[in-house]
């Protein structure tokens, strides 16, 4: 767990804002769940990982408790006890800390943020891509260009369920799949389902493309029985999905081993890795968790989301942030001028720069804490300026200067941005 100042907290203050901006933009509402919730909640569907890297504590009543690990499962929870009578699809965003007691290491934190999208009762692959493309929208605007690697678990949740394999034993094959033990994942629907089941298993997660698996799947009729139908539509929805993305022109990778570590995920999922910025881990990904709710005793209903890994878009941003930094003015004022002529000029400068007074008695005192402060212009207020209504105007860069009024201040900056 970090603290976080200067440079690298304006660029998470960045992120912020940008992300809350374009959510905004595209129809999302804001929704702000608690950094505590009970253990129960996580501990239902979250996923072997998850669950056993939780920050879990008895409160004083006895009560066991998590800091959360995620917020999907904390988005369901509201759902189902203030937002069902609401007309759907429901459109949901946030920011938000959360806690898994993790080894620590490069772009792995016990304390991260995530920027989170979720849409509440559509199943069209629409909602799908609108949750996505929002998603690369802010990832375009803040210039990380990125790559799609797609998959979808419900074939093989399908195929396991035609041979009998119970959703919790379902849960631990996809984990082990998710860390790439293929051969012990291969051993377990083996184990549980019979030697036909784990050669079907192996030759879906051996193909090399969608048509690959499409040509597969046309051979798994029987095996399927009544969910076959309902196989080929979500390849199908995939197929949609990676061809919606393509025209839009994003670069999109099929990998059918692709399941990620959440035991929520029904169908559809994706993840988001940084094109060139040296960071081998997804910067983000989600999904299809359709009938979460009935997991916590409501009724089923269609869900889709993602989560943006924040932490790990600062690191692919850090180098040139300070480039794009706002300009700083600082306002000094001489003792001998009233405090509240610094705050009038301070009002007047554009909102493209920041700006702060800075009241002392020597100019020089005042010039040395702007310097060691970073900041590019001072404004000088003395007791000559302040009788004249004007302000002395400094590039710390170049060093030259000008006298101006207060009231051609905003024009000369607006002349230098």
């Amino acid at each position: 767990m970090r603290d976080i100042v200067g440079v690298e907290a304006e660029l998470y203050e960045y992120l912020f804002s940008e992300f809350k901006r374009i959510a905004g933009n595209r129809g999302f509402q804001p929704v702000i769940t608690p950094t505590v919730e009970y253990y129960r909640l996580f501990e239902a569907k979250s996923g072997e990982e998850i669950k056993n890297s939780m920050y879990v504590f008895e409160d004083k009543a006895g009560r066991l408790l998590a800091l959360r690990p995620e917020v999907t499962a904390s988005v369901v929870r509201v759902y189902l006890r203030l937002l069902r009578a609401l007309p759907k699809p429901i459109r949901l965003y946030y920011i938000a800390q959360c806690f898994r007691y993790e080894e620590p290491q490069h772009a792995r934190y016990r304390e991260f943020w995530q920027g989170g999208l979720e849409i509440l009762g559509d199943p069209d692959v629409n909602a799908d891509l609108s949750v996505a493309l929002t998603a690369s929208e802010f990832l375009d605007t803040i210039g990380v260009k990125h790559v799609y690697i797609v998959g979808n678990v419900s074939i093989y949740r399908n195929i396991m369920r035609s041979f009998n394999i119970e959703e919790e034993v379902q849960d631990r094959i996809l984990h082990l799949i998710d860390k790439e033990k293929i051969d012990s994942a291969i051993e377990e629907v083996k184990l549980r389902g019979g030697s036909e089941a784990a050669e079907i298993i192996y030759k879906v997660l051996s193909a090399r493309t969608l048509d690959d698996v499409e040509s597969y799947l046309q051979d798994l009729r029987t095996t399927l029985g009544d969910l076959y139908e309902k196989t080929l539509q979500e390849h199908a929805r995939t197929r949609d999905f990676i061809t919606a993305l393509q025209e839009l022109g994003y670069q999109v990778v099929f990998n059918p081993k692709l399941v990620r570590g959440l035991a929520y995920y029904t169908g559809l999922i994706f993840e988001y890795k940084a094109v060139d910025k040296g960071l081998e881990v997804s910067i983000g990904g989600g999904g299809r968790y359709d009938g979460l709710s009935v997991v916590y005793n409501g009724p089923f209903e269609y869900f889709t989301g993602l989560a943006l890994g924040l932490d790990r878009i600062a690191l692919t941003l850090s180098d040139n942030f300070q480039s794009q930094r706002k300009r700083t003015v600082c306002v000094i004022v001489l003792r001998e001028v009233p405090a509240s002529a610094g705050y009038r000029v301070l009002r007047s400068i554009p909102p493209v720069f920041r700006g702060f007074v800075y009241r002392t008695r020597s100019l020089s005192k005042g010039l040395e804490h702007a310097n060691k402060t970073g900041c590019d212009y001072v404004v000088i207020i003395g007791s000559a300026e302040y009788e004249q209504g004007k302000v002395t105007v400094k590039d710390m860069k170049t060093g030259e200067q000008v006298t101006l009024s207060v009231n051609s201040l905003s024009e000369y900056l607006h002349s230098v941005t």
